[in-house]
């Protein structure tokens, strides 16, 4: 069937003939040897001039889609077929859309969503872009050409020894500056973590429920990660106890992803003389540490660790931004033998000018006073939308008030909007540990959208 085209489609009419036929015949819809209209019922069918229909054939011809031989018209050639293909542009085309009409995210902006729950962005406007600006002009001013050398393999040496004043204050970390590598953030912390863990054995016991990100960079570097039950107060200790053969475990104490529990003293006691007894490793990811809204955080697991079994991963992409590209690993004394061993030839990753940027920052207290506004902003957030929650949810969905973080039961909340007449649209990614459900909660505002972690986060949810 010839194609019909879109009148107010944004691109020329050849590249979606092209595309018709190209398509086709890739996807073997149109075999090979199948005669195709002549260029001037083409153009008879469409409506159009012939150029257009000229052009796309001449174009199927040089890239070996069409056959024209003389006295006998255009063919398709004969291609083994491939499916799903979605293929390149053609090549005398320049920034054209797959489709005629593209989706959100192809060439055309995706509706902004009026709620977004989505856990790994900041706001931008919050950033402190004035000072940012400031502080970088400073360090270039300062430091001169003396910033476009590789530097300490390391980081810079005053910020890591800022890192270790403020974690030594707001965390209880016990550290020296020497133990702390600055890293491009939490993903090349995992990755040097897997090379550093390369002699010991490979079952490494994680959360239940996990961040995806973490999950996905723990398979990369052959870790076989163990799913370990999670408990109202955070991690089953019981169960983990009954696996000796782990080399550590990935833990999240501060912050639970993303039941938002966190693990009381006892747990971690219990988590430290595990790897006493095991001789494994606790791999603490003080995840969100900054924001506790109600009452006091409690200390860094790494603070009560006298044997030295905890590798502590922490960022800067919550309380500044992802796009800065800052985190940091603090190794404990043995596996900082081994770092200086194995990665005396690797090179310091993240850019020297933003480390001098967030020491000038560290240096005025302006971090500090930035990490407090914020939690100002977040709380006064949270506390709107536990209101709303508890107002709108009633009795279908239990709130946690005196949680630090987090608000709902999650596997409640998908089983409250099945009872309700709320439509719920699974929207599924390439990762098979992430989705997010896509709730119209009318009885808050019109049509906002809520999106909620998903698959591996909500177990037993169906597609």
């Amino acid at each position: 069937m010839p194609p019909q085209l879109n009148r107010g489609a944004n691109e020329p009419e050849y590249v979606r003939i092209y595309r018709f036929y190209r398509e086709r015949i890739l996807l073997g819809v149109i075999p090979g040897g199948t005669k195709l209209p002549s260029i001037r019922a083409l153009a008879q069918h469409l409506g159009v001039s012939r150029n257009p229909v000229e052009t796309a054939y001449a174009q199927l011809v040089a890239e070996g889609y069409l056959q024209n031989k003389p006295k006998s018209g255009y063919t398709a050639a004969v291609i083994e077929p491939l499916r799903g293909i979605a293929g390149p542009e053609p090549a005398v085309n320049q920034n054209l859309d797959h489709n005629a009409n593209p989706k959100p995210g192809a060439g055309q902006q995706q509706e902004p969503l009026l709620i977004d729950f989505s856990y790994d962005r900041i706001l931008p406007e919050h950033f402190p872009l004035r000072l940012w600006k400031r502080f970088m002009v400073k360090a270039l001013n300062g430091n001169g050409r003396d910033l476009f050398g590789y530097g300490d393999p390391k980081g810079e040496p005053g910020l890591r020894r800022l890192i270790r004043s403020h974690l030594r204050q707001n965390r209880g970390v016990v550290c020296e500056p020497e133990q702390i590598v600055i890293t491009s953030g939490t993903q090349q912390s995992a990755y040097m973590i897997g090379c550093l863990l390369s002699s010991e054995n490979r079952e490494l016991g994680v959360e239940a429920f996990m961040h995806p990100g973490m999950h996905r960079m723990f398979l990369r570097q052959r870790f076989v990660p163990v799913p370990i039950r999670l408990e109202n107060d955070g991690l089953s200790c019981e169960e983990l106890e009954r696996h000796r053969q782990l080399c550590g475990v990935y833990v999240t104490p501060s912050h639970q992803f993303p039941q938002g529990a966190m693990l009381p003293a006892a747990k971690r006691s219990r988590l430290i003389h595990w790897a006493e007894r095991c001789g494994g490793w606790i791999i603490e990811d003080d995840y969100d540490s900054e924001f506790v809204y109600e009452g006091r955080p409690l200390p860094a697991l790494q603070s009560i660790d006298p044997l030295g079994r905890v590798i502590y991963l922490g960022t800067f992409s919550r309380i500044l931004a992802p796009a800065i590209r800052l985190g940091f690993l603090i190794l404990p004394p043995a596996l900082l033998e081994r770092y200086e061993r194995e990665f005396n030839h690797f090179d310091q990753t993240a850019s020297r000018l933003t480390q001098h940027t967030l020491q000038l920052l560290m240096e005025e207290g302006r971090l500090d006073r930035h990490i407090r506004r914020m939690r100002t902003f977040y709380q006064a957030n949270r506390r709107v939308l536990i209101d709303a929650a508890a107002t709108n949810f009633r009795d279908r969905v239990p709130v946690y008030r005196e949680r630090s973080r987090g608000f709902t039961s999650s596997w409640s909340a998908v089983q409250a909007v099945r009872r309700t007449n709320w439509s719920v649209s699974p929207v599924c990614t390439k990762s098979k540990s992430l989705q997010s459900l896509v709730i119209w909660f009318r009885e808050l505002l019109r049509k906002p959208i809520l999106r909620w972690p998903g698959r591996d986060l909500l177990p037993g949810l169906a597609g």
